[in-house]
């Protein structure tokens, strides 16, 4: 009996001294949540409103646990949650210089089935799960590390909604495009520019006419749109030997631009002439990136091919013009379009 009741009396110790403020089910609810309801969820959590902040484009509001919490958990860790606006958009911040709890939080998100594409890696990790995302870092706040939980949810549009090429761009993640489209429509490859220049991607639709290709500027995570590729005759390593015929890409960009389309057409929408790097340059057959026209080709590159072309001597020069291509009767056509994103904006959710 005595021996029982000192088990009640460590287990109650324990509870004291530790206590996990916030799991992955909050961090869930949270990231679901409006302006209001987020601060009265905290609020029922035991934080309470402190300072706000604007740091560039983004508000900050910061949450501390109120007095009747720290009597609770009584461990003398730091713990704060920042809200963040930009954007139209939300995600918050959880701190914590519990190792004990991170570690636990960590255990929470996988048990809810989140993963991480790079654990024991590198830092920072990365955890996701559909829509939402954990990006955990750590730093030194005065003498302590604490330990950083950036969770935000991201607002995908469905299928439907999409009508154009530029419209993929909203998807910033390969867990996006499986949640979205579906695990059988998504393919993790590698894409070759050249045999020196390979690069993860994921391909969605692969080998039909609605392939888009994914190219990731955090290639280890798959995540954050380095660029778009569509045409038809790309492809990534594991549809290398894949030669059945495929019919014209279907997506179109906003201008009207599109893969298989002529020379002669390409210019009509550009309203310009274009100048393009010869076949034994450093980029073959890709129109130079400058706009002089209606299209700018240094957010939207567009590769050209031949099929005439194998005797043409003046295109083994460094820089053609298209005046030049048509005098010549050469049958061009856009053989592949390469999307690119705007720029990040200077919102502190993004450093």
């Amino acid at each position: 009996m005595r021996s029982f009741s000192l088990l009640i009396f460590f287990s109650a110790c324990a509870s004291v001294v530790y206590c996990q403020v916030l799991t992955a089910n909050d961090f869930v609810a949270l990231a679901s949540l409006p302006e209001k309801k987020m601060s009265s969820y905290l609020a029922k959590s035991g934080f309470r409103k402190a300072d706000q902040q604007l740091q560039f484009d983004t508000i900050q509001q910061t949450f501390y646990l109120n007095s009747r919490k720290l009597r609770q958990v009584d461990d003398s860790a730091v713990r704060y949650v920042q809200e963040l606006f930009y954007e139209g958009k939300s995600a918050f911040n959880y701190c914590t210089s519990s190792y004990q709890e991170c570690r636990d939080i960590i255990k929470s998100l996988k048990d809810k089935g989140f993963y991480c594409e790079n654990e024991n890696v590198q830092s920072p990790f990365l955890y996701q799960q559909n829509d939402v995302s954990v990006k955990l870092t750590s730093k030194m706040e005065d003498t302590l590390l604490c330990y950083n939980f950036l969770v935000k949810k991201e607002k995908l549009p469905s299928p439907a909604s999409i009508h154009y090429a530029e419209d993929f761009l909203a998807y910033q993640s390969h867990e996006n495009l499986e949640y979205v489209f579906g695990k059988s429509n998504v393919q993790k490859d590698v894409y070759y520019f050249s045999d020196s220049d390979v690069v993860k991607c994921s391909i969605l639709f692969p080998n039909t006419n609605r392939q888009v290709i994914f190219v990731w500027k955090d290639e280890l995570n798959r995540i954050t749109i380095s660029h778009l590729l569509v045409g038809n005759s790309l492809r990534g390593n594991r549809s290398r030997k894949y030669d059945t015929p495929v019919a014209e890409n279907v997506w179109t960009l906003r201008n009207g631009l599109r893969a298989n389309m002529s020379l002669s057409e390409l210019l009509n929408i550009n309203e310009a002439g274009i100048n393009f790097y010869g076949w034994n340059s450093q980029y073959p057959g890709i129109v130079v990136p400058v706009k002089n026209g209606t299209i700018d080709f240094k957010s939207t590159g567009v590769v050209l091919s031949c099929l005439n072309c194998g005797d043409s001597d003046f295109l083994n020069r460094d820089i053609i013009s298209s005046d030049e291509a048509i005098e010549s009767s050469k049958r061009m056509f856009v053989l592949a379009v390469i999307i690119m994103p705007q720029h990040d904006n200077a919102s502190a959710i993004h450093r």
